[in-house]
């Protein structure tokens, strides 16, 4: 398995290695020159007052190399590092020291892609013995280290999340204006109608954002500037409007002045065409030799979950077809993704003697195809932790096999404080259960309610003792499945 051949490669580099060093650890001391001959010292760096992530990774890890496509340790740097505020300061460690130069360039054997042009932070390579000093055990292990010494393993966080472990156990505060960027605009075009664009702007700041100036390019060509003024506060959000389009494509924007000075702020956005289909879809997955890492989901025009399966469930399928029926509103826009959250898709077979998965959207009459509405083949070789694919609903199925269970089934109240009540009606007696995952694909709750006989069913959920948030009840009976997305509030 890969990640057994991963864990192993990280063993090798450090036999002494026996687990993560625990939260509140004092970090290891380390000087280390980049790769543009810049000598770093940790403590130094500490001393000072700064705070420092450490990003331990190899150049042919997949989850890595997506992780660093996701662009999150690139914005902090661009934000809080020495060009920004000067506060926190970001390291990429190359750890294995088997590979070369070449790798990190993205032109060798074994790479994922060009390192150097896609990192703005320090690279710091054949850091194996760092590796070693800080207990690692896997790729990509992110820790970030306090001025006080201490650290916690702060991992693949998002932005906010790195932000938490940065600022808050560490007791710092961001001097000046500090804004972040996240694009909360419309992602697809429907039937090839014009698109918005926009993106939410906090300030993790001491002062006040009052001028921005935003510079936003579409397939690499120029759209005019966008200016704001306002007072913009530490904790506060403003939502910026970055016009309207009628290409697809991708969507680069940056920050390039706050409050009069220069700044380096950047987000990019792939957005997607809509391809036509009618009102009953099959999604069809081949699993690859890891299924347990593969899930999707289908959200209509508002964001709100139609269908999908998280992370996690499709665990012990390996390499078997999979079919899900999805029945669609007419002439509606809806947004499939394909999740990997390991980040390598389904493309096993670069990991030894292993078979690629592939998945696709079949438009369906009946129990006749019509047409592919999307594919993707694992064998293509792209990795991915998601891919989107757009939907326009054209035309009405001549018949369409409809889910008895999914018309049935309800959760209220929806959102709750700590219990709901499931209840689904079955035209058959049957076995049913019921399974909870959070949104990483953790199973949270587990009910199997056995032979159940034919009628209405209702079933307490508990959710007293999780955490606030949104998860995904799967309800199988019947010898179908229907899964609903629910939000705890308590």
């Amino acid at each position: 398995m890969k990640h057994i051949y991963m864990l192993f490669i990280a063993l090798t580099l450090g036999l002494t290695a026996q687990a993560q060093l625990p939260d509140g650890s004092i970090a290891p001391d380390f000087t280390a020159t980049d790769i543009n001959g810049v000598e770093w010292n940790l403590y130094e760096l500490l001393d000072a007052g700064n705070t420092v992530i450490l990003d331990f990774y190899a150049t042919w890890c997949g989850p890595c190399w997506s992780y660093a496509q996701d662009g999150t340790l690139e914005e902090i740097y661009s934000t809080f590092g020495p060009d920004g505020t000067g506060d926190v300061y970001v390291f990429a460690l190359e750890s294995d020291d088997s590979t070369t130069a070449a790798d990190l360039n993205g032109t060798g054997t074994s790479t994922t892609g060009d390192w150097v042009s896609l990192l703005n932070m320090p690279i710091i390579d054949n850091a194996a013995s760092i590796f070693n000093s800080y207990a690692c055990t896997y790729y990509p292990t992110i820790y970030t280290v306090c001025p006080d010494y201490t650290l916690v393993e702060s991992g693949q966080a998002s932005f906010d999340g790195h932000m938490t472990a940065a600022f808050a156990p560490c007791g710092n505060t961001i001097n000046g204006p500090a804004p972040m960027l996240s694009y909360n605009g419309e992602t697809s075009s429907c039937g090839g109608g014009e698109w918005s664009a926009s993106t939410s702007v906090a300030n993790f700041g001491s002062d006040a954002v009052t001028a921005m100036t935003f510079e936003v390019s579409l397939n690499g060509a120029g759209q005019p500037d966008v200016m704001w003024t306002g007072a913009l506060y530490n904790g506060s959000n403003e939502t910026i409007d970055l016009g309207s389009y009628s290409t697809v494509g991708t969507l680069d924007y940056k920050l390039a002045s706050v409050n009069g000075d220069i700044w380096d702020a950047e987000d990019i956005v792939d957005i997607v065409g809509s391809n036509e289909t009618n009102t009953y879809i099959q999604v069809r997955i081949t699993t690859d030799n890891w299924p347990q890492e593969t899930g999707w989901e289908i959200t209509n025009a508002s964001g709100a979950f139609v269908a999908g399966e998280p992370i996690g469930s499709l665990a012990g399928q390996i390499n078997t077809e999979l079919f899900w029926n999805v029945a669609l509103d007419m002439n509606e826009c809806y947004v499939f993704t394909l999740l990997d959250d390991f980040g390598d898709g389904l493309y096993a077979s670069q990991w030894g003697n292993y078979v690629d998965g592939s998945a696709s959207i079949v438009s369906m009459d009946g129990t006749n195809d019509i047409g592919i509405v999307w594919s993707y083949e694992g064998s293509s070789g792209i990795m991915f932790e998601e891919i989107v694919a757009g939907m326009e609903v054209t035309s009405t199925s001549a018949s369409i096999i409809e889910n008895e269970l999914t018309s049935s089934v309800n959760v209220f109240p929806n959102p709750f404080s700590d219990n709901t009540s499931l209840t689904f009606t079955t035209v058959e007696a049957g076995n049913a259960s019921v399974v909870v995952y959070n949104l990483v694909g953790q199973k949270v709750i587990e009910m199997n309610l056995g032979n159940i006989t034919a009628g209405t069913q209702r079933v307490e959920l508990d959710f007293a003792s999780m955490e606030v948030g949104i998860y995904l009840v799967s309800l199988t009976a019947g010898g179908e499945t229907s899964t609903l997305r629910v939000t705890s509030t308590h």
